[in-house]
């Protein structure tokens, strides 16, 4: 008898022990939700969260943090979510860098995609090619004709390596044939603001981010990325209009949880992603960007992001000699 009373008594204290995830499924939320962006303040990530971060908190009824922690190319935040605990309060947002960093950066301190449990894709979005307001050239065609006589090479930000401006970059290099440096920044903000001050020739970001700078004249937006023009935009035509046919580089944003995470709780965030992004306030706020937003199942976003792996992996590689050290 005191035997199996000793089995209980220690089975009751090794569950007491472990973290019950499950368990706790049941009353999430009951305290406030991390949002983490890998990203500078004033990126696109930082905007299209904080576009909808009030909504969510609404919708889960608990505040919501937005945790800006830019570096290491989103490795540093990335990690962070990987380590925390499984239990739906420590959200990240990703971008194409989520799926090309396996590829660029071999040695990262965790497993892509199998440390995250996917939630949703959030929003996709085509970039302006925003360039310095002193740069000789007012769109496509003469950036190109003025590239080609000069012997200065053409300096393009972006928000770090594999990041969707640093694709995008790549992209218009190889269509274009330009002699291309590009110069990493932790975020599109501070790109954008070195483009702005004169200190770099372009950059592809986002219109919410260009258009302060647009407006102040301090850049000048050259086309679009994306097949059809901007409503934001309607008198730039896009690149692929201005001469490089097919031309298109999309961004796409959506929200990871730790693996691990109770599928409960995930269709929970999944669904509130859904309502607050569905909230006109929200529509609005986003306009600027002209994305299509629609939050697509946890089981479709898994397969976009094996997809994104798989295509990256066949087309990148270390460009040690066209990017700058920082």
């Amino acid at each position: 008898m005191m035997k199996h009373l000793f089995k209980a008594a220690l089975l009751a204290s090794v569950l007491a022990a472990t973290p019950s995830y499950a368990a706790g499924a049941s009353d999430y939320p009951n305290k406030p939700i991390r949002i983490v962006v890998p990203f500078a303040a004033g990126g696109g990530g930082d905007f299209i969260v904080r576009a909808w971060a009030d909504k969510f908190s609404a919708a889960v009824k608990q505040p919501v943090i937005v945790d800006n922690r830019g570096g290491g190319n989103t490795v540093i935040g990335t990690e962070a979510v990987a380590k925390a605990a499984p239990d739906g309060y420590t959200l990240l947002i990703v971008s194409p860098s989520f799926a090309t960093n396996p590829t660029l950066l071999p040695s990262l301190p965790y497993k892509t995609p199998e440390d995250f449990t996917p939630v949703g894709l959030v929003i996709t979005y085509a970039m302006g090619l925003a360039a310095r307001s002193t740069l000789e050239a007012d769109n496509i065609q003469t950036l190109l004709s003025n590239a080609k006589k000069s012997a200065k090479q053409l300096t393009i930000a972006t928000s770090g390596a594999g990041s969707a401006s640093d694709l995008a970059a790549e992209l218009f290099r190889e269509a274009t044939q330009l002699n291309l440096l590009k110069v990493p920044y932790r975020g599109a903000g501070p790109a954008l603001l070195d483009v702005a001050s004169g200190h770099v020739d372009l950059t592809f970001t986002g219109l919410s981010q260009i258009k302060a700078q647009l407006d102040d004249k301090r850049v000048k937006l050259l086309g679009t990325s994306g097949h059809e023009r901007l409503q934001s935009a309607p008198d730039t035509p896009t690149i692929a209009e201005q001469g490089l046919d097919n031309f298109e580089a999309l961004v796409w944003w959506g929200i990871l949880a730790p693996a691990g995470t109770p599928p409960d709780i995930v269709l929970k965030v999944n669904s509130a992603l859904k309502q607050s992004l569905a909230d006109p306030e929200v529509t609005r706020r986003l306009a600027v960007i002209d994305g299509e937003v629609k939050v697509s199942s946890p089981e479709a976003f898994s397969e976009l992001i094996k997809t994104e792996i798989a295509r990256w992996r066949a087309i990148l590689k270390p460009d040690a000699k066209n990017t700058v050290k920082r």
